[in-house]
């Protein structure tokens, strides 16, 4: 009997291997590093600020697992939990501020099928000809200044007081919640993206002040002065060629926000209640020398609700670097043109332009760990407040708070290490 049960028992264990068919595979980043932060050229009443500390880059934890389901197909899953190394905490899956987390099926054949919370359209640029190895968030011009549209300043004939000018970000520059996407297989370096958000809504400062905070999500009706919950929707799509040093790619993003109702004339105006529309293209190529220039244009559009009022602008961006051993250098400069397509009883289009560069070296230890320093500048005109892309939990980036024509630089030394 005690044969048996042992006999038993060691096949229990040998069984165990065959159940365990899912791969799980723990990968992430730790980014962090020094600095020094300034606003100048503030409004009347608000001083510039300068400030210094160590500042987390959006560190993270990745969880992947996959299986396969046979003929090829493959059940796959992703979950992202962001970290702030500078606070020591830790993300949570009820933050909307996680990383790309989803799950769906792929394969070779038709490629990837995502249901989840992902990176869409605005980190085209950076993705395909832009990014540093150890920068800071705010180096990414693509991700910032052409990733926003700048409204203006409102007339002191409206309200008989100017309103803020605060920048309204497209796809909310970070992850796009709800979303059904296909990526599609590499055809000879080709691929293509085409993705749709059942729900798409931003909470604007003129919502929170009158009540009006979120669409009756879950419950199938609209509350008194709710957003309609079943109103809200995006769609994205993108084509990309890399291959033999050349990078070109088109991404295109549409979406309708759930307030069809954008407010008082007489009140501030909404940051981001209206409708977006915004296309961009970009090219690159990269030399055997290790030299590499880029190219990219970004139109975008911001839909009020308001007659006549409806902004819009053109940016480009130019980023260059150059790759020798283990060093890097950088150089990109990127120009938001003059706000068009508004009334001027609502946005004062005068000097709305705004300019942002970076400067950056950084050095690879090896594949996995880099460090540099990078000085940024972001300048606005006296009728605009464009923003650096945000940092998370240290606000380094709300020019806003110094008013319509802050300007903003940092000066950044860090490291990264990928795992």
């Amino acid at each position: 009997m005690q044969k048996k049960l042992i006999a038993a028992a060691i096949a229990g264990l040998v069984a165990v291997p065959a159940l365990a068919q899912t791969n799980v595979t723990i990968s992430g980043r730790m980014s962090e590093g020094y600095e020094n932060y300034k606003l100048s050229g503030t409004a009347t009443g608000t001083k510039a600020s300068a400030e210094n500390k160590i500042s987390d880059q959006s560190s993270r934890i990745r969880f992947n697992a996959v299986e396969d389901l046979g003929n090829g197909l493959q059940a796959w899953g992703q979950l992202e939990l962001r970290a702030n190394l500078d606070n020591g905490s830790l993300g949570n899956l009820a933050n909307t501020n996680n990383g790309n987390t989803g799950m769906g099926l792929m394969s070779k054949t038709f490629g990837k099928i995502t249901l989840g919370h992902w990176d869409v359209h605005y980190d085209e640029i950076e993705n395909n000809i832009g990014g540093t190895r150890a920068g800071s968030l705010q180096t990414n011009l693509g991700n910032g200044i052409m990733s926003q549209v700048g409204r203006g300043v409102r007339p002191a004939v409206v309200g008989g007081v100017p309103g803020a000018a605060p920048s309204t970000s497209i796809a909310n520059a970070t992850r796009t919640s709800n979303l059904v996407m296909w990526d599609s297989p590499n055809w000879n370096g080709v691929t293509a993206r085409l993705a749709y958000s059942t729900k798409w809504q931003s909470v604007p400062i003129a919502d929170l002040v009158n009540g009006n905070l979120q669409g009756d999500e879950g419950t199938g009706v609209r509350g008194i002065n709710g957003k309609n919950p079943g109103g809200g929707n995006a769609w994205t799509g993108a084509v990309r060629y890399n291959n033999g040093g050349i990078a070109a790619g088109l991404s295109y993003w549409r979406a309708n926000s759930e307030d069809r109702n954008c407010g008082d004339a007489l009140a501030a105006l909404p940051t981001a209640c209206g409708d977006q529309r915004s296309w961009r293209v970009w090219g690159g190529y990269t030399f055997g020398f290790g030299l590499k220039v880029g190219l990219a244009y970004d139109r975008s559009k911001i839909k009020t609700g308001f007659v006549n009022n409806n902004p819009k602008r053109g940016a480009w961006e130019l980023p260059i670097s150059y790759e020798f051993g283990p060093s890097k250098v950088y150089l990109s400069y990127a120009r938001a043109g003059k706000i068009t397509g508004a009334d001027a009883v609502f946005i004062d289009s005068s000097k709305t332009k705004a300019t942002a560069w970076m400067l950056g070296y950084d050095y690879a230890f090896s594949k996995r760990t880099s460090a540099g320093i990078f000085y940024s500048k972001l300048k606005n005109n006296d009728k605009v407040n464009y923003n650096f892309f945000g940092l998370g939990s240290s606000n380094a980036t709300a020019t806003q708070d110094g008013g319509a024509g802050a300007d903003a630089r940092q000066l950044y030394i860090g490291v990264a290490h990928n795992f």
